[in-house]
């Protein structure tokens, strides 16, 4: 049987962005006896993942509340600042960046993440406002890192490359296409953010 606490659990670990956006979108409404295997056909999970989701199913089962807080809770924001808000969420690539280092050898993981922790450990004595503000004025904003996650782009993308993904992406997930109500639905919302973001670039461009 899936939860909404586990759809959350398995949002947390997905590393593909289309997967998270159909988990944080799943309605439970009617399938209260779905299983997990087929959840997991319906995300269309590589093999790799799956492993992660079963382990993850199998902590769960064992202790739901403790499985949940261990991936709810692990990159909390210690408080509603925006230091501590931008902190927890770069802590947590910081990890993902460490465990491809492990994996594939040092050096591999994100050069923005090694360049993060430097900074955090430059500026661990020190919580003044400047600091934080000189630090932003070398990052996107949170509305255009926010619109490049939709195009699953990273930060650099030419004008190009996100008229390619915009289109790409409408295609795919054109609302046409879709028979099912619940996907049509998410389609929809899914359009709706990949045009305000391409809206969004167009007006940056000055296309």
């Amino acid at each position: 049987m899936i939860t909404k606490m586990l759809l959350e659990i398995f949002q947390a670990i997905a590393e593909d962005p289309t997967v998270k956006r159909l988990l944080g979108n799943y309605n439970l409404t009617g399938k209260q006896n779905l299983d997990v295997e087929t959840l997991m056909n319906d995300l269309g999970l590589s093999p790799e993942e799956k492993v992660k989701f079963r382990q993850a199913h199998s902590a769960y089962q064992q202790n739901p509340s403790q499985t949940y807080e261990q991936y709810k809770y692990k990159y909390e924001p210690k408080s509603n600042s925006a230091f501590d808000k931008f902190d927890a969420y770069f802590q947590k690539f910081e990890d993902r960046a460490k465990e491809h280092e492990e994996k594939y050898g040092k050096g591999t993981g994100d050069w923005s993440h090694r360049q993060y922790q430097k900074y955090r450990n430059d500026n661990s004595q020190s919580s003044s406002s400047s600091s934080f503000d000189d630090f932003a004025k070398q990052t996107i904003s949170v509305e255009e890192k926010k619109h490049l996650e939709v195009l699953e782009l990273k930060e650099g993308a030419t004008f190009d490359d996100i008229k390619a993904s915009y289109k790409a992406l409408m295609k795919k997930y054109h609302p046409d296409k879709f028979q099912d109500e619940d996907k049509k639905k998410y389609a929809e919302n899914i359009a709706t953010k990949l045009n305000v973001a391409y809206e969004y670039f167009k007006k940056k461009h000055n296309v």
